[in-house]
């Protein structure tokens, strides 16, 4: 489907062989948007209580793989996936979905260099996210390629049991668009707002906001990173995949391979494979 980029990665057992009590696991995609101003910020979004997964959560922009993600015209519309994700299957339509699910949540174009495109593309996420018109199409229509070169795969993540709704994440990191700033879609994301990743941390501790233990490993991760250069080199520095123990999945940080207190008593193994390492922040 797309070209180029990092060796494929273990990242976990394939969806076949994940435990499950009978709700379907669904493929998802999530985008972590990060920006210098001047320290490295993130993007951060507040789900619509009325949501039935996550609802009121603090996270990024992302959700399920559509069909239409994986259409077979992406093999012309698409270039510079950074390496595949072993244990997911067509991994490319998941990077697909995190640029998607990013232009339909945040009004953000990213990988697309015709500032004309983009904001076209902005201006029919309404009909993107109704599928009334599939991205493939916008793009077809632009005679333009996305370039998913800067879209780097840092973790997977899948919702646990027992869960009304479960789902097999990729989570994504990158750059965002100079000078575009996000507007959320008022349905699903009802705020937005860039952060810097200890400030989140210590506003989740305090219990001003809530987040599960998939957002929380992330900010944890980013906290010890001072740039979007440091983020991304690592990001495409090929370190090894690290499954992430728990507490409990919203009330307390995760524990990566090689911390201390990893495997104490009271902690268990999530379904979560992170390959961002740690910053050079101490």
């Amino acid at each position: 489907m797309v070209n180029g980029g990092s060796e494929n990665r273990i990242a976990g057992p394939h969806r076949d062989i994940l435990p499950t009590d009978g709700v379907p696991i669904r493929s998802a995609a999530t985008l972590v948007l990060i920006d210098d101003r001047p320290d490295l910020h993130v993007l951060s979004l507040r789900r619509t209580e009325a949501s039935t997964f996550v609802a009121g959560h603090t996270l990024f922009p992302g959700g399920a793989v559509d069909q239409g993600d994986s259409d077979s015209r992406w093999t012309a519309l698409a270039s510079g996936s950074a390496g595949g994700l072993l244990g997911i299957d067509d991994s490319s339509s998941y990077r697909i979905a995190a640029v998607r699910e990013t232009i339909e949540e945040v009004g953000v174009a990213v990988g697309v260099g015709d500032p004309g495109l983009a904001a076209h593309l902005v201006a029919s996420r309404r009909a993107l996210e109704s599928g009334e018109v599939s991205l493939a199409d916008l793009m077809a229509a632009g005679e333009a390629c996305l370039d998913l070169s800067g879209v780097h795969s840092v973790a997977r993540w899948v919702t646990p049991m027992p869960s009304i709704k479960r789902y097999d994440t990729a989570f994504f990191v990158a750059r965002a668009p100079t000078g575009i700033e996000p507007v959320v879609d008022g349905h699903e994301v009802v705020d937005s707002e860039w952060c810097r990743p200890a400030d989140a941390l210590e506003r989740w501790r305090a219990g001003d906001i809530t987040m599960v233990s998939p957002t929380i490993a992330m900010f944890q991760r980013l906290a010890t990173y001072r740039k979007v250069d440091e983020v991304l080199a690592a990001a495409a520095s090929n370190a090894p995949v690290l499954q992430v123990r728990i507490v409990n999945d919203s009330t307390t940080p995760v524990r990566f391979e090689g911390d201390d207190g990893y495997s104490d008593s009271g902690t268990r193994p999530t379904l979560g494979w992170i390959w961002l390492p740690s910053g050079p922040v101490t």
